[in-house]
């Protein structure tokens, strides 16, 4: 079978670009906090019972370092004691400050202590990064 210069570009040419990222998180965590957690209350059109409470709300703010764009990013929020996993899905594009807040709910007590680490970043152009 013979192909063609011009068939064989075409083949490579809808085959979307992968970057390889190694090293140091393609997204950085410019701050990191937890808020108190909230006590349940009682809402009449809540069907009589109460709202969730005790749930502390984590307030993470990050950027894309990467040239490409970022789907989505998963984090590992720890408060000294306990940890856990927020994945923040979306379109993060390069360079852009995002600033998002998250339920957690096993957060309770040392709200000083808080640390937020990048786990994996995942790319619209299908390729990943992750952790070492």
């Amino acid at each position: 079978m013979f192909i063609t210069a011009l068939a064989l570009s075409a083949a490579f040419a809808a085959t979307p670009v992968q970057y390889a990222y190694t090293g140091t998180s393609p997204v950085t965590v410019a701050s990191c906090a937890l808020e108190p957690s909230a006590p349940a209350f009682s809402l009449p059109y809540y069907g009589g019972g109460q709202t969730p409470g005790g749930a502390a709300s984590t307030a993470i703010s990050f950027e894309n370092e990467a040239p490409a764009t970022v789907s989505s990013v998963t984090f590992d929020v720890s408060d000294g004691r306990t940890t856990s996993r927020i994945v923040d899905k979306g379109i993060f594009s390069s360079g852009v400050a995002i600033d998002h807040n998250f339920i957690t709910p096993q957060f309770q007590d040392d709200l000083s202590n808080v640390t937020c680490s990048v786990q994996a970043v995942a790319f619209t152009d299908g390729s990943t990064w992750q952790a070492q």
